[in-house]
């Protein structure tokens, strides 16, 4: 289930089963294990917090408020070091997506603002817990796990079709169908040459049928029709999606799936070209809104349909996305960094300093002249002592005369 390189220890089996459906939601049974494997592991805060951003965004409904329940048990219980690499932004985004996605369940956007209102008045003086207690008021700002205008689906479902791809030349002959040749460096086998010639039939029959005059009276019960079976659709779509076991298989491999995804897609193709033509306020709404609700579910199949081993949580994919952060947050993103540290405040000065007297105005020494004489008398008096005055040698009374110098 998880083939990447990315650790997985006691931590990540211990969180595995303790979303499991054996455990009630506000359950706290094991979750004191769990904390004693996070503390003995120098990754463990890291791990666990990956465990439960996976579990949020892969797991069913369960496991995402069981998710929920065992982050509120761990914030409350842990230590600053477990906090500190615990709560990092891939995590903090992924609660913010799960609090304000559409895709989300109800019960899992109630408990998220829940649980954020909590955090904000628990922590909101606590240091290092900025960013966890910011997440109440981060609420309606949230990371757009897709955009709609880079939507692969949304293209294909739309009217407009693309051009094709390389140098091809339209030869007809008659009334009979025509033949796209290719470049000879793009050769197709004969499979995939006749599903090109049945697409390219399906879609010269619905150009036809396009390029028809609209008459809104003749198509008004086949119009009605279509927004019966849109609304039907999306619905169909989003629980089949909800079905799904993420951690296992993707959407796109569920053959229910896949067949409500085709549908919604060949109704929003209508729906579009009823907008086009209907210019009435009766039934101009009604259109819209069934369009909006086929793009949330066709959006909501292809956000979700990514494998297990993705994780759309990391720093790439926010690169991917062009995501920046909101000038409002920049504030509360750069709360606990400090560039320039203020200095320490001096000490205090002393009211009195002590004079150290200069050399020059130092006293000086008192020597005693009877200690002085006697250890004296008792060095000449010493016979190991050579220049003793008792070793003395006296000169002559008169010294003989030395030759000097003089000036020639």
């Amino acid at each position: 289930m998880f083939h990447s390189s990315k650790p997985y220890s006691a931590v990540s089996v211990q969180i595995e089963v303790l979303t499991g459906e054996q455990y009630e939601i506000e359950d706290s049974s094991g979750i004191v294990d769990l904390i004693e494997a996070i503390r003995i592991q120098a990754s463990g805060p890291t791990e666990a917090s990956r465990a439960l951003r996976k579990k949020l965004k892969y797991g069913n409904i369960h496991r995402q408020l069981r998710s929920l329940t065992i982050l509120d048990f761990l914030i409350q219980n842990t230590g600053d070091r477990f906090l500190r690499e615990f709560a990092d932004e891939p995590l903090l985004e992924r609660l913010r997506i799960a609090a304000t996605d559409p895709v989300s369940d109800p019960l899992v956007k109630q408990k998220c603002k829940h649980l954020f209102g909590q955090w904000a008045a628990s922590y909101k003086n606590t240091p290092g817990m900025e960013r966890v207690a910011a997440l109440y008021r981060q609420l309606p700002k949230r990371k757009q796990p897709a955009s709609q205008a880079k939507a692969k689906v949304l293209r294909e479902s739309g009217t407009s079709k693309d051009p094709p791809m390389g140098h091809s030349v339209s030869i007809s002959a008659g009334n009979g169908p025509s033949t796209v040749v290719g470049n000879s460096k793009h050769k197709h086998s004969s499979s995939k040459s006749l599903k090109k010639e049945k697409k390219d039939k399906k879609e010269k029959k619905e150009k036809r049928i396009y390029t028809r005059p609209f008459s809104l009276e003749r198509e008004k019960s086949e119009m009605l029709q279509t927004l019966a079976s849109s609304s039907l659709a999306s619905t169909n779509l989003l629980n089949a999606l909800k079905l799904v076991n993420r951690e296992t298989h993707r959407v796109s491999e569920d053959v229910e799936c896949l067949q409500r995804f085709e549908t919604c897609k060949e109704l929003r193709r209508q729906i579009l070209r009823y907008i086009q033509h209907v210019e009435s306020e009766e039934y101009l709404g009604s259109l819209i809104h069934a369009n909006e609700e086929l793009v949330t579910a066709l959006m909501a199949f292809e956000v979700l349909d990514k494998s297990v081993d993705y994780d759309s949580d990391s720093d790439q994919d926010v690169l991917e996305t062009g995501w920046t952060p909101d000038r409002d947050d920049v504030p509360e993103a750069f709360a606990g960094l400090s560039i320039n540290p203020p200095k320490p405040p001096r000490p205090a000065r002393p009211l009195s300093m002590p004079v150290v007297p200069s050399p020059s105005q130092s006293r000086p020494r008192i020597y005693d002249s009877a200690s002085s004489d006697s250890e004296s008398d008792e060095e000449d008096d010493d016979e190991d002592n050579p220049f003793g005055d008792r070793n003395a040698i006296r000169t002559p009374h008169l010294e003989q005369s030395q030759p000097t110098w003089r000036e020639v």
